[in-house]
């Protein structure tokens, strides 16, 4: 959550300028996951990728771009689900879906267990995609 630039979700990848709408938002994370992910399995190294950290602490986020763009629901983050959604048609076309798995990770998830499961549920709804 606080590792993505501030300019990721601005108007024109400046610093300064306002923030995205979600359809913006969705075109770029759609872009960058699946432009990773054929990346790795179009090159000689994507037969030992077989685990991807797809989400991270969203739970524990505070004033994050992705919370101005999205809104502070982190329970039905769409965002998370668009993002697991994205990784797992990568997988999907290189017929990787029995082979990789993708995963949320998060810290301290003791103290909002509850709210990971409702995350991870709302993740897999229609299709599970996160292990």
């Amino acid at each position: 959550h606080s590792q993505t630039p501030t300019w990721f979700f601005r108007n024109g990848f400046s610093g300064n300028g306002g923030f995205v709408n979600q359809s913006t938002m969705d075109a770029r994370l759609e872009f960058y996951v699946k432009t990773v992910l054929n990346h790795v399995y179009s090159s000689q190294y994507g037969s030992v990728v077989v685990y991807w950290d797809v989400a991270n602490e969203i739970m524990h986020a505070q004033n994050s771009g992705w919370e101005a763009v999205y809104g502070n629901n982190k329970t039905n983050a769409t965002y998370v689900k668009k993002a697991f959604n994205y990784a797992y048609e990568c997988l999907e076309y290189f017929k990787l879906t029995d082979k990789v798995k993708l995963f949320y990770n998060d810290y301290n998830t003791y103290m909002v267990v509850n709210d990971e499961i409702k995350l991870v549920n709302y993740i897999n709804q229609g299709k599970k995609v996160c292990a």
